[in-house]
């Protein structure tokens, strides 16, 4: 039998090695982060990296993420409504081998949407009124995420105004890349491989102008367009391969998941790709603002080049279009609030 004292001295044991151990995990996370923060003093991408990932935090990167991502799917749902019914009036023989193959769609969700052109000749006109109604009200909800992220990022406050124009900028944007997809999946079919990689590479250029210009439509806190640049390249490269999966990759696997799961399996799919581009939408505004207060944008270092620094003199709209006259921030970590993770 086991003495009361044999027990207290186990449990004593005990109690002193987890104590022991804890302090040594401790020991070990200090230095690992002294160590960080040394590196992070040399490198100066170390510090910007930072920089991002906590501006992100602050403004609720992953929270306006998923928002995003929800608004994106119920955006594209009446896009393809009122695709399948401008089919259907331009040429009923369009039909799922014309829209849903364009889009990656085989399979029972295909089948349900060959179904819907045998309905009658009314069923694509109420399809683009519904589809029509359906992209007016959540592209306003879409843009009104895209405000708030945005002034979120540059620390402007959550309380601008959602106006018409950059509604139909962001409508126009997303209706490009659905057009841009098409287009893709065509050269896929016609070209291959091989046309279909030369293909990426000038959409990725395309995507870059795409984002530039609806980052200009949003809040900042420059209206230097240069200073768009870094955000729109890291959505445009993560378009772009998410579109090379989609398009090289996925057609077969997404035919056999539609005949094993289901019309609910295919959604959970577009979901989940959807929410990789709202919450890399939302990471690309920290990494503007970021950019810009710490290095300042392309544009500066354009127009200070030898032979083009007279321009913004010389030329005072340049100077205001660029910003090049304005403040150029470099906000150190001390004036940097840290937010709650979301």
């Amino acid at each position: 039998m086991t003495k009361p004292s044999d027990c207290d001295a186990d449990e004593s044991a005990r109690i002193g090695f987890s104590h022991r151990a804890r302090g040594r995990v401790d020991r070990i996370a200090d230095k690992a982060s002294a160590r960080f923060e040394r590196t992070r003093a040399r490198v100066r991408i170390v510090d910007i990296a930072m920089r991002v990932y906590k501006r992100d935090r602050v403004a609720a990167g992953t929270l306006l993420g998923s928002a995003l991502a929800l608004r994106l799917f119920l955006f594209f749902v009446p896009l393809v409504l009122f695709a399948i019914g401008l089919a259907g009036i331009l040429g009923r023989h369009a039909g799922v081998d014309g829209i849903a193959s364009d889009v990656g769609m085989t399979g029972s969700l295909a089948a349900d949407i060959d179904d819907a052109f045998e309905q009658g000749t009314t069923t694509p006109w109420l399809a683009m009124g519904i589809g029509l109604f359906g992209i007016a009200t959540t592209g306003r909800s879409l843009t009104r995420a895209l405000v708030l992220s945005s002034a979120l990022s540059w620390q402007l406050g959550g309380h601008q105004k959602t106006r018409l124009r950059v509604i139909g900028v962001v409508t126009g944007l997303i209706v490009g890349i659905a057009l841009i997809a098409a287009v893709l999946n065509r050269i896929r079919d016609a070209r291959g491989l091989a046309g279909s990689s030369l293909a990426f590479v000038v959409v990725a250029a395309i995507y870059v102008i795409l984002w530039s210009t609806l980052y200009l439509a949003l809040p900042r806190g420059t209206p230097d367009p240069g200073a768009a640049l870094p955000g729109a390249s890291v959505v445009a490269l993560v378009l772009t391969f998410l579109q090379a999966v989609t398009q090289l990759f996925l057609p077969n696997q997404i035919s056999g998941a539609s005949a094993l799961y289901g019309t609910v399996g295919v959604a959970v799919a577009f979901l989940g790709w959807f929410f990789i581009v709202g919450r890399t939408m939302a990471f690309s505004f920290a990494v503007n603002a970021v950019v810009y207060e710490e290095i300042g944008s392309i544009s500066r270092f354009v127009f200070g080049l030898p032979a083009l620094r007279v321009l913004p003199r010389r030329v005072p709209a340049l100077a205001r279009f660029f910003d090049l006259d304005g403040p150029f921030r470099r906000d150190r970590a001390e004036n940097e609030v840290e937010g709650p993770t979301r």
